[in-house]
Parts: structure tokens; C-alpha cells; sequence
């Protein structure tokens, strides 16, 4: 009883773990891009994410304040979307983890000064502090 005990936690343990590789993001884990901005990735269960970006991007406005993020991890990429509220606006970036590094393409969604929908589109790559 005890041995069939043991491969059973044994046995959990190793799909557990190789459901966290298969995602490849770990949480708890802290990114930073190289505009300075940071992700801290807080929980990654079952597929969901959630954490806190923190924008320090010269040339962009909301810097500083951590907001929430929110999204999505499976074996074949991620996706994570940040609201931020006090700029009207909000990004989402799809990538996919490839080691201690993210590379990600981001659209940001805004009201430009005419009142009118916009966006605007690039690239980040997330490298993993800790």
C-alpha cells in the first residue's frame, strides 16, 4: 500500500511538472523587456495567467503603475492583455516562451486625439530575471 502510495504522488508530481514545462511559464516569475517594462507572472493555472505589467517605455504614458494582466498559456504560445485604464487604452501580446527568453508581438489599442480608434503595432522580447 505504501509503494502503489508513493507512485501514485510520484506519478502526479511528474504530470504536474511536465504540464509546467509544457506551458512554459513558470509561476511565480518576473520578465523585463528591453524597454525596461516588467511582468510579474503570479499564477499560471490550468492555462490561465495572471500577474502584473509594469510600463516603463519612454515615449509612452502610463508608466510606473503596475496593472493587472490577464490571459492565456498552452504548449503552442501565450497570449496576455493589459488594460490600462488612466490612458484609455490597452495591449495584447502574443509569444511564446523559448527558454529564459519571450519574444512577443504586441498591439496597442487606443483613442488617438481625434476620438478615434487606433492602433499601433510592435515587438518585445521578455527576458526571465528570476
Amino acid at each position: 500500500m505504501k509503494r502503489l502510495l508513493g507512485l501514485l504522488l510520484f506519478a502526479q508530481f511528474f504530470f504536474l511538472s511536465a504540464e509546467a514545462m509544457a506551458q512554459g511559464l513558470p509561476a511565480p516569475s518576473y520578465w523585463k523587456n528591453e524597454r525596461g517594462s516588467e511582468l510579474f507572472i503570479w499564477s499560471a493555472n490550468s492555462g490561465t495567467i495572471q500577474g502584473t505589467f509594469t510600463n516603463h517605455a519612454q515615449g509612452f504614458a502610463c508608466q510606473g503603475i503596475p496593472y493587472p494582466a490577464s490571459g492565456a498559456v498552452s504548449p503552442t504560445g501565450l497570449y496576455f492583455v493589459v488594460t490600462f485604464a488612466q490612458c484609455n487604452s490597452f495591449t495584447r501580446w502574443v509569444g511564446k516562451t523559448n527558454g529564459s527568453q519571450m519574444p512577443s508581438s504586441w498591439t496597442l489599442f487606443y483613442v488617438d486625439k481625434n476620438g478615434k480608434p487606433a492602433k499601433l503595432k510592435g515587438a518585445d522580447i521578455f527576458t526571465r530575471v528570476w
